[in-house]
């Protein structure tokens, strides 16, 4: 059991790290989109639609990262309150936490999911490029269903008892 927790753990770590790097990528790519349009723009050349692929480029870096930040618990914690209480105190209210973040995570993946359906059966498209954006949503979706996952792994792993690394 423990070696396939391990691996399991393993390749979420993979997951998390192929993302981060995707995300990376379309980072670069949305860099090289504003700039080029600062620069074109006042010749008279501005890239058309490049207001809504940076946005749809956005969604995929902060949710795709999300995971990645996620695996490596680099969330923001209060630790300066946090440290001053005693052990178990912490470790119960790393429970809770992670508990909540589970919920918070899980529900947004589901929510993006039912929206993302609702706006494919209706065919909605971006204004400018007539972009559909329900690829974005289910992407933001899958993005929040693995980070949740990722928790709930953390949550459950014997050694750690749910706590704080």
């Amino acid at each position: 059991m423990k070696n396939t927790s391990l691996r399991f753990h393993e390749r979420l770590g993979a997951v998390s790290n192929w993302l981060n790097r995707v995300a990376g990528a379309v980072l670069v790519l949305m860099m090289l989109l504003v700039n080029a349009n600062v620069i074109l723009r006042p010749l008279g050349l501005p890239i058309w639609g490049a207001y809504e692929l940076v946005g749809f480029m956005g969604s995929v870096v902060l949710s795709f990262a999300l995971i990645q930040t996620t695996y490596k618990r680099g969330h923001m914690a209060v630790e300066i309150v946090l440290s001053r209480l005693p052990p178990r105190v912490q470790a119960i209210l790393s429970i809770f936490n992670r508990l909540a973040v589970f919920t918070t995570m899980s529900l947004i993946a589901w929510q993006s999911a039912r929206f993302a359906t609702r706006i494919l059966h209706n065919g909605e498209v971006s204004a400018t490029l007539r972009l559909p954006y329900y690829p974005f949503l289910y992407a933001i979706s899958a993005a929040f269903g693995v980070a949740a996952v990722i928790v709930l792994v953390d949550l459950l792993k014997p050694s750690a008892g749910g706590a704080e690394k």
